[in-house]
């Protein structure tokens, strides 16, 4: 009696995303370029599920786990806010720059705005999209002019399950020393970050 082989995912194109633009920066203008991907055993809407409650991120990213909403674009400041990113929504990442240490680390914290939100859609083969930059009008934020960084998120249904990618550019004259000191280090934790989401997802944890 023969039995079906597991449906299998195709290998992935260009995982850096090494020539992939942000939707305002150019790769070929980037200072630093960024970019992990990986693909899923689980279908878009679990993926995209956990990638945008930020409630879910001490379960499984090692380098933001933790998330402060400061303001939703459909919710009064006095209310509890949802923590699921949307268009508009403004933020404060808490970042681990050595997510792989057991030791005490003081987060970084990194204040940003998401300027895109589209939901993956299996139906009729939207690719989920989110998209943030560095919220520049919040207090103690460096101005855009020392260093510029723009982030993309896609989630595609894929034959088997999804491809995740993951992308940053950055520009400005800090962004040399930001490359220098830390360029290895945010390489790795991209590639971190989709690992461990990979991992969260397929062992179930979202429904």
């Amino acid at each position: 009696m023969s039995s079906t082989p597991p449906t299998t995912m195709a290998e992935l194109i260009d995982p850096t995303n090494s020539t992939r633009s942000t939707p305002t920066i150019a790769a070929t203008d980037a200072t630093l370029q960024i970019g992990s991907s990986t693909t899923i055993s689980a279908p878009s809407a679990r993926v995209w599920a956990a990638l945008t409650d930020t409630s879910t991120w001490p379960d499984w990213n090692s380098f933001v786990p933790r998330v402060t909403i400061r303001s939703q674009p459909d919710q009064d400041e006095s209310t509890t806010l949802s923590p699921i990113l949307q268009n508009g929504t403004k933020a404060t990442f808490h970042v681990r720059m050595d997510p792989d240490s057991t030791k005490p680390q003081a987060a970084t914290d990194v204040q940003l705005v998401v300027t895109e939100f589209v939901a993956p859609n299996a139906e009729t083969g939207t690719t989920g999209r989110i998209v943030w930059v560095g919220d520049y009008d919040a207090p103690g934020s460096m101005s855009s002019s020392l260093l510029t960084a723009e982030r993309v998120h896609e989630v595609t249904d894929v034959e088997g399950g999804t491809e995740v990618r993951n992308w940053e550019c950055q520009v400005g004259w800090l962004v040399y020393m930001v490359k220098w000191m830390y360029g290895a280090k945010l390489r790795h934790n991209f590639e971190l970050w989709v690992q461990d989401l990979k991992k969260f997802v397929e062992s179930g944890s979202i429904s």
